[in-house]
């Protein structure tokens, strides 16, 4: 019973968090928790990848670790990944999903950056 729960509210949590990734920039209150959590997100893939592997999130961790429980294994790719063919029901190359992934990250990261410079400016 606990474990179902603890998987849809992951789902949550996980979606909550890209939507943030996405978007929190655009808020000027939330502009310096944006740039924090881009940065730990990248830190985690790429600090923290080099030793528990690439593209490391302790939330997709977690997360894999219930759905294991749960019967459904882990998953071949990232959270995104899952996500994306869930939503279209197709088969997507994990690699091509991982590549735009990063390159909107970094692209998101500069962004705030930029206004957090800005705001600070003002």
């Amino acid at each position: 019973m606990l474990y179902p729960l603890l998987n849809g509210l992951f789902h949550v949590f996980h979606i909550v968090i890209v939507i943030f990734l996405m978007t929190g920039w655009i808020f000027p209150q939330l502009r310096l928790a944006h740039l924090a959590l881009i940065l730990l997100t990248l830190a985690s893939w790429f600090i923290l990848g080099r030793w528990l592997g690439k593209g490391y999130c302790p939330v997709s961790d977690w997360h894999w670790k219930i759905m294991g429980t749960l019967g459904e294994g882990r998953p071949s790719g990232t959270y995104i990944h899952l996500l994306l063919q869930r939503i279209t029901g197709r088969e997507l190359d994990s690699s091509a999903v991982d590549r735009a992934v990063v390159y909107w990250t970094l692209v998101l990261a500069a962004i705030s950056i930029v206004v957090n410079i800005a705001t600070l400016a003002n």
